[in-house]
Formats: C-alpha cells, sequence, structure tokens
C-alpha cells in the first residue's frame, strides 16, 4: 500500500525536479516546423534560456546554469552567440559566430591582435564573454574571464564607450555572483548606480536578471533573488523586450514555487504565457510544463493534463526532443493520479524509452511506475533484474534527484524481495540525500522518504514507527505534496495500522478523516463529470426545442392547407384577372433562376481568379526558394548579391497576389496594409533592428493590380537602396514612405531618408543603373514621371495618373 502512495506522490513532483505566455488553457498554435537557427536572435536567445533554465530546475539546481546552456545549445542547434553577444553589434564582428562554436578562442584573440577601437573593446567583451559562459566557469577560467573583461572596461574609459563598459561590468560580476563571492556583490550595486545615472533601463533589467538568475539559491540568498527577478520583469516590460520579460517571470515563478508562494507563482507563469503567445512565439513548451508542475502543487483538477498535453504538443511539433523523456514522465505520473492505470503504465514506458535513447539517469523516476507494479504481481526479482539491466544503458545518477529515485526503485525491489537489510541501506541513502536538497530547495520529498520508511517499517513489525511516519505526511507536510489523492492513500494505510495495533480510538479518528476527503474526493468526481453531464443536458433541452418546432411546423402547415383550399373557388373565378399577374411572376422567376445562375458563374470565376493568383504566388515562392539554394553554391558577391535582389522583388510580387487570394475583392490591394508587410520583409533581410526606423504615411487607398505591381516594385528598389547606400558604417537614421492624392486626377508615392545622399556632382537625370532604370520604366507603366532629388538625403518622388474609385 505505502509504495503505491509513493509512487502516486512522486508522479507529481518528481517531473519537475527530475533531470533536466491570461491564455487560453490548452490552445495549442499552429505551427509550421522551422529550424529554431532560422528564428529572430532574441527567440534564439528565448529558447536558449528557457531550455537552459528547465535543465537547471531539473536537476535540483546542482548542474551549473552554464553547463545546462551548453547542453541545450547542442541539442537544439543554436549558436550560443545570441547570448554571448548580447548588447554587441554583430556586423562589427563578422567571424564572431564562427570560433565561437568551434570553441576555438585562439581565433578571436588572433582577431584582436588586428582590431582596433571599438571593434577591439567588443572582441574584448566577447573573448570574456566566452569564458565568462563556460560550464564551471568561475573554477576553470575565471582568470581569461577577468584579462579580457578588466581589460574591456579600461578600454571603454578611454573610448568613452559606456554602455559597452557596463556589458563588460555586467558579465564580470556574473563570474562572481554564481558562487556567492561578495566581489559580485559589490560589482552589480556599482552597475546598478551606473545604469540609473545613464538612465540605461536595458542594461538595468539585464543586471537585476542576472542577478537574480545566477545568485545560489539559498536560504540567506532567496528574498532578493526574487526582488531582483521582479524588478527585472518590470523593467523589461515598460520597455517592451518581451523575450527577456518572458524569460525572467519563469525563472520567477520557479523561485516562487520552491519558496512556497504558489498562488505568485501561478501568476507569474501565466503572465508568461500570455506574453509568449501575444508575440506568437512557438516555443511554449518549457513555459507550459512549469505552468503544469505550478498547477499540480495547488491541487488544481484537469489544468496540469492540459497543459502538459499541450507541452508534449508543442515540443513535438517543434522537434524539440530535449525533454520528451521528462514530458512523458510527467503525463505519465498524472495519467497514474486520475486512475488511467494503462494509459500511465504505456506513457511511462514511452518515457523510459526515450531517457534510454538519451542514455539519462532520469529513467529511475519512470521505473519506478513499473516496478511497483512488477512487485505487487510477484514479481520482484524480475523487476530488480530490469532495474540493473537499464542501469547498464544509462549514465551513471550524480543529481540529488537521480541518486534518490535510484535508491528508491532498489529499496522496493528489495522489500518486495524481503531484503530488508539491503532496502533499509537504500532507504537511509534517500534520506541523506533528500536532507542535503532541502538546503538548496526545502522539502519537497520528506514525505516520500517517510512512507518509504513506513512500508519497511511494516515489513519488520514496527507498526508504531510505521504510524509516526506516515502520520508526519500531515504534521510537516512537503511543498505540493498535500493532494487529496495522496492524502487518502496514506490514511487507508493508516487504517491498515491501527487495526494490526488494536487502536480502536486512532482507527476511529482515521476512519472519519478518510471519510471527510472521500467525500471530497467525491465533489471532484462530481466536477469531472460537470461538463458531461451539462453537454448532456443541452442535449436533450435542443431536441425537445426541436420536437416542439416540428410540432408547431405541422400546425402551421394545416393551416395553410386549409386556407389554400377556402379559398381556391375565389381563385378560379378570379382566374382570368391574375393570369397578367401570374405570367409576370413567371417571367420574374425566369428572371431570378437566371440572375442565380450568373452569380454562380460569377463565384465561380472569382474562385478561379484566386487560385490563379494563389499559383503565381507558389509559382514565385518556388523561384525564390530555387534562387536560395542557387545562392549557397555562389562566391562572387556580386552575383549574390543580384540574386538577393531578384528575390525581394519577386516578393513583392508575390506579396501581391497572396493579398489578392486572400481578400474577398480580387482586382484591387488595400495599400497601408500591402506597403507596411513589404517594408517589414525588406527591414527583416537586411536586419537592420532599430538602426533604421521607417515611417509610413499611407491613405487607405485600393488600387488596381495593374498599378499595385509596379508601385510595390519601385518602393522595393528604393528601400534596398536606401538600407544599402544611405547609411553607411552602422549610422542610424529614418526613412519616410507616403501614398496620397495629389490634386485631382493624381497620386503621389515620396520616399524620403536623411542618409548621405548621392555625392556632390552626381547627374541625378542621367544616372544609370539597374535599380533606377528599372524604377524609370515601372513609373512609365503607370503613366507617371520619376523625381529623384538628393538634398540633405534623397527624395524619390513618382507622381502618376490615379483610376477612378480608389478611395475606399
Amino acid at each position: 500500500m505505502a509504495r503505491f502512495v509513493l509512487g502516486m506522490l512522486l508522479a507529481f513532483v518528481a517531473p519537475v525536479f527530475g533531470y533536466t505566455q491570461p491564455a487560453t488553457p490548452g490552445a495549442v498554435p499552429v505551427y509550421s516546423y522551422n529550424h529554431p537557427a532560422k528564428d529572430k536572435e532574441s527567440w534564439q536567445r528565448l529558447n536558449l534560456l528557457l531550455s537552459s533554465t528547465f535543465l537547471n530546475v531539473s536537476n535540483d539546481v546542482q548542474a551549473d546554469i552554464d553547463s545546462c546552456l551548453y547542453v541545450a545549445s547542442r541539442s537544439l542547434g543554436l549558436s550560443r552567440i545570441s547570448i554571448l553577444g548580447e548588447g554587441l553589434d554583430k556586423k562589427e564582428l563578422p567571424e564572431q559566430t564562427r570560433w565561437i562554436d568551434q570553441e576555438d578562442p585562439a581565433k578571436g584573440i588572433q582577431q584582436l591582435s588586428t582590431a582596433t577601437g571599438r571593434k577591439r573593446l567588443q572582441l574584448l567583451i566577447l573573448l570574456g564573454s566566452y569564458y565568462a559562459f563556460q560550464p564551471h566557469s568561475y573554477y576553470l577560467y575565471r582568470d581569461s574571464a577577468e584579462y579580457f573583461l578588466t581589460k574591456a572596461i579600461t578600454e571603454s574609459k578611454s573610448l568613452k564607450q559606456e554602455r559597452l563598459g557596463r556589458i563588460a561590468l555586467c558579465l564580470l560580476g556574473k563570474i562572481y555572483i554564481q558562487v556567492n563571492e561578495k566581489r559580485g556583490d559589490s560589482l552589480y550595486e556599482q552597475l546598478l548606480v551606473q545604469c540609473r545615472m545613464a538612465r540605461d533601463k536595458g542594461m538595468e533589467a539585464r543586471a537585476l536578471a542576472y542577478r537574480g538568475i545566477y545568485t545560489q539559491p539559498m536560504p540567506a540568498t532567496l528574498e532578493r533573488k526574487l526582488t531582483d527577478m521582479q524588478q527585472a520583469a518590470s523593467l523589461f516590460n515598460s520597455i517592451g523586450e518581451i523575450e527577456g520579460e518572458i524569460n525572467i517571470l519563469t525563472d520567477l515563478a520557479y523561485v516562487q514555487l520552491v519558496t512556497g508562494q504558489l498562488p505568485a507563482a501561478y501568476q507569474s507563469i501565466l503572465k508568461a504565457l500570455a506574453q509568449a503567445e501575444d508575440i506568437r512565439y512557438p516555443y511554449t513548451h518549457y513555459v507550459t510544463i512549469a505552468l503544469a508542475a505550478i498547477t499540480t502543487f495547488q491541487g488544481k483538477f484537469g489544468e496540469p493534463l492540459r497543459y502538459t498535453l499541450q507541452a508534449i504538443k508543442v515540443s513535438e511539433n517543434t522537434r524539440d526532443s530535449l525533454a520528451w523523456g521528462y514530458f512523458y514522465s510527467t503525463l505519465a505520473g498524472l495519467q497514474n493520479a486520475e486512475g488511467r492505470k494503462e494509459e500511465s503504465l504505456e506513457t511511462a514506458q514511452k518515457s523510459v524509452r526515450r531517457f534510454v535513447i538519451d542514455r539519462s539517469p532520469a529513467v529511475y523516476n519512470m521505473l519506478l511506475d513499473l516496478v511497483n507494479q512488477m512487485v505487487r504481481q510477484g514479481r520482484a526479482a524480475e523487476a530488480l533484474d530490469f532495474t540493473l539491466d537499464v542501469s547498464k544503458k544509462v549514465m551513471p545518477p550524480t543529481t540529488f534527484t537521480d541518486q534518490f529515485f535510484y535508491h528508491l526503485v532498489l529499496s522496493n525491489c528489495y522489500l518486495g524481495l524481503d531484503k530488508l537489510e539491503l532496502a533499509e541501506m537504500h532507504i537511509r541513502r534517500m534520506d541523506s540525500l533528500e536532507t542535503l536538497a532541502e538546503t538548496v530547495r526545502g522539502p519537497f520529498r520528506r514525505s516520500a522518504v517517510n512512507i518509504q520508511y513506513a512500508e519497511l517499517f511494516i515489513k519488520q513489525g514496527q507498526y508504531q514507527k510505521a504510524r509516526e511516519n506516515l502520520e508526519s505526511h500531515f504534521i510537516n507536510p512537503s511543498i505540493g505534496m498535500r493532494t487529496l489523492w495522496i492524502d487518502l492513500e496514506v490514511y487507508k494505510s493508516l487504517l491498515t495500522i491501527d487495526s494490526l495495533l488494536g487502536d480502536n480510538e486512532s482507527g476511529l479518528a482515521h476512519y472519519k478523516k478518510y471519510m471527510l476527503l472521500l467525500d471530497s474526493s467525491f465533489e471532484v468526481t462530481k466536477l469531472r463529470q460537470a461538463d458531461e453531464l451539462q453537454v448532456v443536458y443541452e442535449t436533450h433541452e435542443k431536441e425537445g426545442q426541436i420536437a416542439a418546432l416540428s410540432k408547431q411546423a405541422r400546425q402551421q402547415r394545416l393551416v395553410k392547407n386549409l386556407t389554400f383550399a377556402g379559398i381556391a373557388a375565389v381563385l378560379v373565378i378570379a382566374g382570368l384577372l391574375y393570369r397578367q399577374n401570374r405570367l409576370k411572376q413567371r417571367s420574374n422567376k425566369i428572371i431570378t433562376s437566371k440572375n442565380k445562375q450568373l452569380q454562380g458563374l460569377l463565384a465561380d470565376k472569382e474562385w478561379l481568379l484566386k487560385e490563379v493568383h494563389h499559383r503565381v504566388k507558389n509559382n514565385l515562392q518556388i523561384v525564390m526558394s530555387l534562387l536560395n539554394s542557387q545562392s549557397a553554391y555562389i562566391e562572387n558577391d556580386a552575383a549574390l548579391t543580384a540574386i538577393r535582389d531578384s528575390q525581394r522583388r519577386m516578393h513583392a510580387m508575390a506579396l501581391i497576389h497572396q493579398k489578392l487570394y486572400q481578400s474577398d475583392n480580387i482586382s484591387t490591394i488595400v495599400m497601408p496594409g500591402y506597403v507596411n508587410e513589404l517594408v517589414d520583409y525588406v527591414r527583416d533581410s537586411f536586419d537592420t533592428g532599430n538602426r533604421i526606423i521607417f515611417e509610413q504615411e499611407i491613405e487607405m487607398l485600393e488600387l488596381d493590380v495593374s498599378q499595385a505591381i509596379p508601385l510595390g516594385l519601385i518602393i522595393n528598389e528604393s528601400i534596398v537602396n536606401t538600407i544599402k547606400y544611405a547609411f553607411p558604417g552602422g549610422r542610424r537614421g529614418r526613412v519616410r514612405i507616403s501614398l496620397g492624392y495629389d490634386g485631382a486626377g493624381f497620386l503621389l508615392l515620396k520616399i524620403s531618408d536623411d542618409g548621405v545622399g548621392l555625392p556632390e556632382g552626381t547627374d541625378v537625370v542621367g544616372r544609370n543603373s539597374l535599380g533606377v532604370d528599372l524604377m524609370r520604366g515601372l513609373a512609365k507603366q503607370l503613366d507617371g514621371t520619376l523625381t529623384i532629388e538628393s538634398n540633405e538625403g534623397l527624395h524619390i518622388i513618382v507622381r502618376f495618373t490615379s483610376l477612378q474609385n480608389q478611395l475606399v
């Protein structure tokens, strides 16, 4: 009996601390697979941070975060540059990703010898960051990290690059804070003062996040960790850095969970999920699995299973296999708690197979249910052989969690074999492991140890000791262990012990509490059935309404028939008078029929036109993909640039056809939406970030396809040239695009930037290039004129004739 209770208890807890964006619960977004390395940098960074946090928490915070980050990077196929180089200008460091991913910092040091100025400063920071984020960096790479980061701080002052100096100071503080060395506190206090004086909220949020995340979780540090994370989340939100907010809210929820602040943890993780879904972030599984854990500890019904299934669905859609074994183990535990034994065992076996493939010692958590079933069937010897065989296929357990379950599984095997000395040895090992782990994350599994002791004492006939251990479950409960199902099973075990001791008074008290909980169990069962009963009730109610309406309709038809019979004679007498009218009605019916046929033909025509636009768009996409594939084999920069330009031109046309087949109007394009999407695509293709600001002033126009396509190509050419040439050297700038009426019968497109303009003395009128020639030809196609002016930037103006009825 005790082993059954223990299996149920650990099914909830172990997946959260095993190895290893209000949202609508259970809503899994539609997702087409895209390798995460193709995502924008902020998403790559968030993906790495969430997955490494999951691994760190699942290792009872024993594995350092940097080691977890390294494992996550390898599993996801993502470079760590998005984290190591956060805040640096990647365009000034063209080779940084290569040597970081090759783990060859000597190449970076070689580049440092020839670099000067700001580029050298950024290389110093990147080298320091590389060593600061290496696994066990404090013990193995502290000297190297200190050297490069201290040098970067010094040079940032002479170059007056204060923000880069603050980045270096943040990384230097990380090295010390992760081992709770006082110098780390001093460095972060200094950094926070600098950030607030410079009003650098982004760096302040990052500093608070680093200190909150990397500070070791000890009783003396937990309060400040919580405060730092809450302040960081608020700052990230205030500056619109949503990915940073999602990450820190997830970390905050875990800390609130282990400190027993379950309502606060629930609100934090729920907000993180809502934010992730607002920005359509696809990798929400590490957020929803945390939500499943928190709702489990809250004793909520239904939500843990719903969120776990959502996590599994998203991780499978995104092909992130890093946590599949752990997600399956969570699902198995929840299924077991609901009494779905066969499903639970099937899922547990699936989890075991995944762990064995990964050679993960977290497999012992899932072996627990399988071994318990074999022991209950009298197959304890077979269960022991099975456990020992699996232990040869996975890595040795090293963390608190993995060792705990290793000894738990073996203790159950030996209890089943009545080898009590060996069982006691493993239970005592569990006890000592939990005592050590409690200094880090609180008493999560103390009840599990006590229940296992109770099983041993029952076998030894020490019923009083067994009862004391079981009662400690209610006196000093572990965090999150007081679930209805576990309490019921513990009381059943206590009733058995009371009977063996002949203690009728204690038995009666335990029986009353058991019955009280059993009533609660019935209430939960009612809640589970409520939705189904509601559906049945509504179905019967609707069937009754349908029957009543059918009866009413039959009565109406009867009255109608009697009425027709009564006036039949009148109709015959008045037939001649109505003949002409009836002929007219017949003609109207024919006309109506013809109109319906024409409407059907028109609908078919519109469908065919949409299909044509759809296929044209698909063909253009195929050509773009072929060009993209070809570009991988081209080493000539000019040819590669020509291919990229051609891809962008085809995208401008493909976007027109996409808008047409998605719209109810297949002949015109709503220009504000089209121009906005076109600008976003071109901007993302050059990865300008926030360096170039695009302003749009597009009147609410609907243009015919014959005008929208050349106009889109002109806009594409203008923006591409602006990004390429208007703002050299990484300088910031602004581009303004306007489109609207210019007097009666004319439209005016103007694209202006505040960049460097054309070189002095350039013949604007006679200037020949493919882009300019293309824009001239497109302007002529619009029956318009093209004007190019270079005056405090470049201004491209197209004035063309307006077709009628273009204003919405």
